[in-house]
């Protein structure tokens, strides 16, 4: 009975994007993109919490800041958990959270001719390009204006016959020989459309602007997915399984990314590039992609010159593709194994012991004081990876302010929903530049100022 109730829902929402498609005049379906591909589209990244950002609220206070990011990053990790433990689940093949609303960065980008500017929200565990598309049957509100197909002379429906139909999960409707998508999310909501290339417009650094064909993205038409008006889609950074496409491998399998302080709305030199122009420097460790996740090889911690007595096989994956040290945009704070984790915080227990008094937290380590007042000459706790390639977390990185009078350790033991997936968040990020080279299998950490990198964005 549930098998046919959800064919029958389906099958109404493909007549629904039948009729939106037969709307459009001809030269929409038939249009085509030049196919010009520039070494590198650099794009500046908003952060939720930046001035910059529709979603500033210059009233919250820190405990609101910090709530939210707390509750984004545990939704995110329960999720992206599930995704992990149910590869084979049709439902779970998007690799999207489907809650977009949370604390990471957005990403303005024109699409169509003449350009049309979205906002899309960038995710790391997301193998799709997608944004809201006139007429739309359901949408959810969002500040740029809704995009309209019919009015952009580069815009093209992809036909079932195309291999990027076939290579995805996306369904033919043979009336009009177009492909539809549906992706539907754990928590039962869902996007809806149809999947077509289009020309993107990227800004470059001397006020120019560069055009580049997009082959395959999702034109949604219904969405029934939680959002908070802002944003228009989703710029999915995954590689994806399969052969789809997806926005990395369709520019060059090469991408990097720059994080300075997030916790400065006034910081503007967040960045992201795409192709193969993309800052690939620094020290190189091993990158893994399964399941459309990026995972790398942490083999130990250390604190000032202390290697902590961590077993490297902790975070190892298992020969069934268990366990292993997962690396995200989209979480916040990072969560570390029991075995990892417990020695980390006895080393920082004993470091603050008769200098701050501890605070009582459910989830969270935390001190009475401030982080940039309390902790100056704070040991650097390194991650260490294979190759010698470090991630080398200052007191920004390694803790954040709870509220005015209480700081708390950004890295957490891991919530019973996980199974045995450790993850690396963006606050451990912070002042490095993150270059992934997924053809060569290698994921790249340079320390440096993001503003220093400002001339090439």
């Amino acid at each position: 009975m549930a098998t046919t109730m959800i064919a029958a829902h389906f099958f109404f929402l493909l007549i629904c994007i039948v009729t939106i498609i037969s709307s459009y005049p001809a030269n929409v379906a038939s249009s085509m993109t030049t196919p010009f591909k520039p070494r590198k589209m650099a794009i500046k990244l908003i952060h939720h919490d930046s001035i910059h950002s529709p979603y500033y609220n210059p009233s919250a206070t820190i405990s609101e800041r910090a709530e939210l990011a707390i509750n984004s990053s545990l939704t995110r990790i329960r999720y992206l958990s599930k995704i992990i433990s149910n590869p084979n689940d049709d439902d779970a093949r998007s690799h999207l959270v489907p809650a977009i609303r949370g604390t990471g960065f957005l990403a303005s980008i024109s699409f169509g001719t003449p350009p049309v500017p979205q906002l899309l929200l960038i995710d790391s565990a997301s193998d799709l390009l997608w944004f809201q598309c006139l007429p739309c049957t359901t949408c959810f509100k969002q500040s740029p204006s809704l995009f309209d197909p019919t009015k952009s002379s580069t815009y093209s429906n992809i036909r079932c016959s195309s291999p990027a139909c076939s290579n995805s999960t996306a369904k033919c409707d043979p009336k009009s020989e177009y492909c539809i998508y549906k992706r539907t999310y754990l928590d039962g909501t869902f996007t809806v459309g149809n999947l077509a290339s289009e020309q993107a417009t990227f800004e470059t650094s001397d006020e120019g602007t560069v055009k580049v064909p997009i082959e395959v993205f999702g034109c949604s038409h219904i969405n029934r997915v939680p959002a908070d008006g802002q944003e228009s889609g989703i710029l999915g950074l995954s590689y994806g399984n399969g052969d789809l496409p997806t926005p990395v491998k369709q520019l060059g399998s090469k991408f990097s990314y720059c994080i300075g302080n997030i916790d400065d709305p006034q910081y503007q030199y967040n960045h992201l590039i795409l192709g193969d122009g993309a800052i690939i420097e620094g020290d190189p460790t091993t990158l893994q992609t399964d399941k459309g996740f990026y995972f790398v090889d942490l083999q130990g911690i250390s604190i000032g010159e202390k290697k902590l007595p961590i077993d490297p096989r902790v975070f190892q994956r298992g020969a069934s593709g268990e366990g292993g040290v997962m690396i995200d945009s989209g979480t916040t704070f990072t969560f570390l194994k029991e075995e990892g984790y417990v020695p980390l915080q006895n080393e920082v227990e004993s470091l603050m012991a008769g200098i701050l008094n501890r605070v009582s937290h459910p989830s969270f380590l935390c001190y009475a004081g401030n982080v940039e007042i309390d902790l100056t000459g704070f040991p650097v706790v390194t991650l260490q990876f294979s190759g010698n390639a470090q991630l080398g977390l200052d007191t920004n990185s390694m803790f954040f302010q709870l509220s005015a009078g209480v700081l708390c350790m950004a890295i957490l033991p891991l919530i019973p929903e996980m199974n045995g997936e450790s993850m690396i968040g963006v606050m451990a990020q912070q002042s490095y530049n993150v270059g992934y080279d997924i053809r060569q299998g290698k994921i790249f950490f340079q320390r440096i100022d993001c503003s220093v990198l400002e001339s090439i964005v």
